[in-house]
């Protein structure tokens, strides 16, 4: 790094994270539920009040078979939900890995597969890696 370089502080901070890139977090997240469901990453775009795009990343959990509650209560202590809304599981995934400040600035497909574009602030990238 130039010696200029390492006075500049940069604004964000940028991860590409690949469809199944996620699916292995969100496995490695569901721990010993993960045999339980088959994982479906996708996403959704919208638009806000003011006009603004969103993606809205998805996890959807279909159970293997018929689950006893004792099951679904292991999907439940993963932080994940069969029953909920996948935009839910996707908000849920998402804030796990990068905290609450993220942002999915684009969802992209190219010749490797889907991927999500996410930025965060450059200041709290550096927080969040201290205390971990």
């Amino acid at each position: 790094m130039s010696r200029y370089l390492q006075r500049i502080e940069p604004e964000e901070v940028r991860f590409l994270l690949d469809f199944t890139e996620l699916e292995k977090l969100v496995v490695e997240m569901l721990g010993e539920a993960k045999d339980l469901v088959t994982i479906e990453i996708s996403y959704d775009q919208m638009e806000d009040f003011t006009g603004a795009e969103i993606i809205r990343p998805m996890v959807k959990l279909r159970e293997i078979s018929k689950l006893n509650e004792e099951q679904r209560h292991l999907i439940l202590n993963s932080g994940f939900s069969i029953d909920r809304e996948p935009f839910d599981n996707g908000d849920y995934a998402m804030e796990e890995i990068f905290g609450p400040e993220y942002t999915i600035a684009s969802a992209t497909n190219d010749a490797d597969g889907p991927f999500f574009t996410i930025e965060m602030p450059y200041r709290f990238y550096v927080e969040e890696k201290e205390q971990h």
